[in-house]
């Protein structure tokens, strides 16, 4: 199987549905709903300027959208068909745009996938707004829905309400380290993991238990889908910040080799390197981390001292681990299947990216 065919074949489903479900907003059914039939009239124009264009423009940028694809594996592995639950695939998806909109005004990153971010685009003001309607849009169609059962959108509600607030406080760490509100040297290995878990990992989780929930899996098994999503989220970041570094398709798109290193991040590669380098490379990359150079040559001195120390390999070994350990948990939970192979061979495809 070729798993990078797959995801965009797959991911050409995803779109459509997410532009249906997100150009039937500006319709006078769905704003009845949302904003109450209060017999006042609705500017229709605004809310396109405001929301759905904004939010078409960031979701033609791209992406694998493996997180919903996740999703929907997960719950056709407890034998239903994605076909019939396909519009809930949204929920991850949608939230991860937001967090992505909220995330470039917080680090200050000027473009997104190689294009005007939204905020320099449409202004921080729109974005603001839209990134916070990424967070409550979704769910509608679960309180909307019929085929799901009042427990199962309760079990869902919980999932999502539980994961958004982890988003927002995995957020404020990040912000706190790359502000240098706090002493990089006080960040170790289990800090950093359980930022990127409630950072990133929450939205790979959140796909895997929400597809568990649908599925009709019970909690052990719901706990166990959380667990194995994580994982892949958190290898995901872990490959992420490896590319970063490295010249690779991904880095130029998100602003250039070791656009990081610009922001001031504390990542596994960095905490790896602060922990074994000698006094004064250790001194040397936090006085550059802390600077926020745009200067090449002093971002390519600070990539230096990261090689030096072997951080690539030890953060490329952590992430393969990461995968390897969560799915021999969740082997023995999921039911033998086609899609259960295909979930095994997405997180092995995530973590051997070379984009």
């Amino acid at each position: 199987m070729d798993m990078e065919e797959y995801l965009e074949k797959r991911a050409k489903k995803i779109n459509e549905t997410i532009k249906e479900y997100l150009n039937d907003t500006n319709s006078q059914r769905y704003l009845g709903k949302l904003l109450g039939r209060s017999g006042y009239e609705y500017d229709s124009e605004a809310i396109t300027k405001g929301i759905i264009d904004p939010a078409n423009y960031l979701l033609d940028l791209g992406g694998k959208r493996w997180r919903p694809i996740l999703m929907l594996e997960v719950l056709e592995a407890f034998g239903k068909n994605p076909d019939d639950y396909a519009e809930f695939s949204i929920i991850p998806e949608i939230v991860h745009n937001g967090t992505l909109i909220h995330d470039d005004i917080e680090d200050n990153s000027n473009t997104r996938r190689g294009a005007p971010a939204i905020h320099v685009k449409y202004g921080i003001d729109v974005a603001l707004n839209l990134g916070d309607f990424m967070f409550y849009f979704p769910m509608v169609a679960v309180l909307d829905s019929k085929k799901l059962s009042q427990e199962t959108k309760m079990k869902m509600l919980t999932i999502y309400q539980k994961d958004m607030l982890k988003i927002s406080v995995g957020q404020a760490i990040d912000i706190a380290w790359h502000r240098n509100l706090v002493d990089p040297m006080s960040v170790n290995e289990g800090k950093y993991m359980q930022m990127v878990d409630a950072k990133t990992g929450v939205l790979s989780s959140m796909a895997a238990e929400l597809g568990g929930a649908i599925g009709g899996a019970d909690d052990k098994t719901i706990a166990a889908l959380g667990k194995f999503g994580s994982s892949i989220g958190i290898a995901f970041q872990l490959e992420d910040d490896l590319l970063n570094i490295t010249k690779s398709r991904l880095a130029e798109k998100k602003g250039g080799v070791g656009d990081d290193i610009q922001e001031g991040k504390v990542t596994m590669l960095v905490i790896y390197t602060l922990e074994h380098s000698a006094e004064a490379d250790r001194k040397r990359l936090i006085q550059i981390l802390k600077s926020h150079t745009d200067n090449k040559e002093e971002i390519a001195e600070a990539i230096a001292i990261i090689d030096k120390y072997g951080a690539k390999d030890y953060t490329k070994a952590l992430a393969q681990r990461l995968v390897s350990d969560a799915w021999k948990a969740l082997d023995q939970l999921l039911p033998d299947s086609e899609a259960k192979k295909r979930i095994k061979a997405i997180s092995e495809f995530l973590v051997g990216r070379t984009i």
